[in-house]
């Protein structure tokens, strides 16, 4: 092959690009390299490309459980309504503006006093509504993920830190340090219903800057803490704080802004609460604490277009000036079918609001049930409360053949269960414990901690799933797999049957 001198220059700083791979894209890198909790993300990953790699084709079945794709269920008719008028307009051919549709905007400002946000300190513009907004609160994004990347730009500098509860989604935490900023992990405990405790969010933030204090004393800027993730609902967790839990939602938003921290309050999975009366309540709804949070909703996780990447940020006029300077400056607009399916999702009128209750009450209880139906065949049928065990077994009959999975609802999987008080209330994963099989072995292959596990699994049965360590799980000892139910009710009975064969042939 020739040599192209251009392309060997780029291949000088990049040589990972010299090889063609069907895994994962590179995580990234981070100047002084990652710290502990990051690199053992980026070293799942790397380990996820080294078995993706290895695959035969043309071999078994591959179950991919590490996928965040909601549940196959239709778009939410609003949206494609929306999206449809827009397409057959006469303004389709307009370049969108840099913040987005003007006419869109309001729409979502009168969604936002609906689900109760609120400024108490608003600036002095005649066109701040009755509850301090504007449409200058917000911008469009290509989802939250792009949202989150600007957000971590404008509010770090080199070496600011980021707190992120463990445990929570680990490509998140990977963004602040790709941006030379760190990222402490707080531990979230089963004492605390693996909820954030604010007293210790105020003595990891204090006690944080006093260590960067020292660090960098004399240096023309000392880093600080400047960013608290506040992912509500949770992934993986699934745990919602709502309004039950408005007292620790307040004390958690007044410790971060008496310390100068911003919320970054990620709503993504808000609508896929299990109930509507618990939904995830936004940090931005208790009066006070709007300037000092950032918001990001999407459509990707409860909305049925996960394809269509679109989101929005809504926060003090000042954040929102500055993303929208970026979007300009890097891509000119965020493409203007995003305002529109934004615009049919989330506004305030009567037709749209019947509609969400209509379709939610269906999504909710698809993933419901799809809970349930893993549930048993990893815990034994007896785990599943009685109103909904002739629902489950009901389904188990209709969506497989092979009855092997009646074994499974006497005992449920050898020895694997659900973390203990980590059942579910919104979103679609399961944290799975495997400590059990820690020591085991396979032949010659003993399992030592999650990755051994996870190349067992694969080798074995072709299942990939996120490790404990990918999702910032506290404690790394533990054999911790986040497993998705978003999937049908075929690949659940399968996996749940391939798992209780493959963890039989351990032996001690």
């Amino acid at each position: 092959m020739e040599e192209i001198k251009s392309i060997n220059r780029i291949l000088e700083d990049r040589p990972y690009l010299g090889k063609r791979h069907d895994g994962f894209p590179s995580v990234g890198v981070k100047k002084d390299g990652f710290s502990e909790p990051i690199k053992r993300i980026a070293d799942g990953f790397s380990l996820y490309d080294s078995l993706i790699a290895t695959r035969n084709f043309n071999s078994k079945k591959e179950y991919n459980f590490t996928s965040g794709d909601p549940l196959q269920f239709e778009a939410f008719p609003p949206i494609k309504d929306a999206m449809h008028k827009y397409i057959e307009s006469e303004f389709s051919y307009k370049y969108p503006y840099s913040e987005g549709d003007d006419r869109i905007r309001e729409i979502l400002v009168k969604y936002l006093k609906q689900e109760g946000i609120v400024n108490t300190d608003p600036y002095d513009f005649n066109d701040i509504n009755d509850v301090g907004l504007s449409r200058y609160n917000l911008t469009f994004t290509i989802a939250t993920s792009h949202a989150f990347q600007y957000i971590m730009d404008i509010i770090t500098k080199e070496n600011d830190v980021i707190i992120v509860p463990g445990p929570n989604y680990g490509l998140f935490a990977i963004r602040p340090e790709r941006m030379n900023a760190d990222v402490r992990v707080l531990p979230l405990k089963e004492e605390d219903n693996y909820l954030p405790n604010p007293e210790e969010l105020e003595n990891l933030i204090k006690k944080t800057n006093k260590e960067l204090e020292e660090k960098y004393k004399g240096q023309s800027y000392i880093p600080k803490v400047v960013g608290y993730l506040n992912a509500n609902p949770c992934n993986p967790t699934g745990k919602v704080m709502g309004k039950s839990e408005y007292e620790r939602l307040k004390n958690i938003g007044n410790v971060c802004k008496d310390n100068g921290v911003f919320v970054i309050d990620d709503l993504v999975y808000r609508d896929i609460s299990y109930s509507e009366e618990g939904k995830a309540l936004p940090m931005a709804s208790i009066p006070g604490l709007f300037r000092n949070t950032i918001t990001l909703f999407g459509l990707s996780k409860a909305y049925g277009l996960a394809s269509l990447r679109s989101g929005f940020v809504v926060a003090d006029e000042v954040i929102i000036r500055e993303i929208v300077n970026r979007i300009f400056q890097e891509m000119d607009a965020v493409p203007a079918i995003i305002g529109e399916s934004l615009g049919g999702a989330f506004n305030n009128t009567h037709l749209r609001n019947e509609e969400y209750k209509a379709y939610f009450s269906k999504l909710r209880k698809e993933y419901i049930n799809r809970y349930q139906v893993f549930k048993s065949l990893i815990m034994g049928i007896d785990s599943i409360d009685k109103e909904h065990r002739s629902e489950v077994l009901s389904t188990l009959w209709e969506h497989s053949s092979n009855k092997d999975y009646f074994k499974l609802l006497d005992k449920g999987i050898n020895g694997v269960n659900i973390m203990k008080n980590l059942e579910p209330e919104a979103g679609f994963f399961l944290l799975l414990n495997f400590n059990e099989l820690k020591g085991m072995h396979y032949n010659d292959f003993v399992i030592n901690n999650e990755f051994d596990l996870l190349k067992y699994f694969y080798n074995d049965i072709k299942l990939r799933y996120i490790l404990g360590s990918g999702c910032l799980w506290p404690n790394k000892e533990d054999l911790i797999g986040r497993f998705t139910f978003a999937k049908p009710y075929e690949d659940l009975i399968e996996v749940s049957t391939l798992m209780d064969q493959s963890t039989k042939k351990l032996v001690r």
